[in-house]
């Protein structure tokens, strides 16, 4: 009599989930790089603001804010497509350390509101 190891841990050769799986890949990949791209854009746009000299103090924390909900995007989806290291990451962009430190929601709806400080009414 022989004793068969139970089916259920091994992988399917369904061409179809195949090809879901390498669609889903393609799909992660894509997404990193556009959040990448607005991560580099928000920093550049923060750059820009301070290599200029005059930037108010509601400025400077809005786009500090704005650089650090993009970092905040494009940490979550790295470690969706199973990249966990991001300090090198973060050394290539040249990423702040104050926008490290303000990575996560910004809560661009409020006070520092770029377009609440615009429409203001005086």
């Amino acid at each position: 009599m022989t004793v068969r190891p139970p089916q259920t841990g091994r992988k399917n050769d369904d061409p179809l989930a195949a090809a879901l799986e390498q669609e889903i890949f393609a799909e992660k990949a894509s997404t990193l790089s556009r959040l990448t791209a607005k991560l580099e854009k928000a920093l550049s746009e923060l750059q820009a603001a301070e290599s200029t000299g005059e930037l108010p103090a509601g400025e400077r924390e809005f786009l500090v804010a704005q650089a650090g909900e993009a970092l905040w995007h494009v940490v979550i989806q790295r470690e969706l497509c199973g990249l966990r290291q991001h300090k090198a990451f973060n050394d290539f962009l040249a990423v702040p350390k104050e926008v490290r430190l303000r990575m996560g929601p910004a809560g661009v709806a409020g006070e520092n509101s770029r377009k609440h400080r615009e429409t203001k009414p005086l």
